[in-house]
């Protein structure tokens, strides 16, 4: 479960990511009055295009985002999800952390997000659901089969596929 935190100002967010008890690594910090969501840590991160007092990640690839930062896909997707909530404009390459369905307003969208991101997000997500129904569907067949070899080639051919779009360094 994610523990969303409210402070009232950036700096405050900050110092309680730091010094508090009771924020812990990966919690969600909310900066109302500066429309800025971010998560905890030692340095802690802003998700939204506003950063105050937290510090910015440059734009980079889904998979070198989660090879540099503490946090994982969860923890960004809670705050990007609390960020669009909100209605404030996240760092494009955040979005694609967005759960799916999450509806972006033209005002976030318009931040920065390209065109080719989305694509990708897009096509990302296809595969992943492609994945899920033949591996689903791998584990009522004879893996020595013809159709079980089919199928576990295709995985593989699938996973270095998304791989490649994601940009990671390594097959999964």
């Amino acid at each position: 479960m994610h523990r969303i935190h409210h402070f009232d100002t950036s700096e405050a967010a900050y110092e309680a990511s730091l010094n508090e008890w009771d924020v812990r690594e990966g919690d969600v910090l909310v900066i109302a009055s500066e429309q800025i969501v971010g998560l905890a840590s030692t340095e802690p991160i802003a998700i939204t295009i506003a950063a105050g007092a937290l510090k910015t990640i440059e734009p980079m690839s889904r998979g070198m985002l989660l090879d540099e930062l503490v946090h994982g896909e969860r923890e960004i997707g809670h705050a990007v999800d609390e960020a669009l909530r909100h209605g404030w404009p996240v760092a494009p390459h955040y979005l694609a952390f967005a759960s799916p369905g999450r509806c972006v307003t033209p005002q976030q969208a318009t931040t920065g997000v390209q065109f080719d991101n989305v694509i990708v997000a897009v096509i990302v997500d296809a595969i992943d659901h492609r994945i899920t129904a033949l591996t689903e569907r791998a584990t009522t067949v004879d893996p020595e089969s013809s159709q079980g070899l089919f199928l576990a080639q295709g995985l593989a051919h699938l996973k270095t596929a998304r791989s490649r779009f994601r940009g990671d360094t390594g097959a999964d």
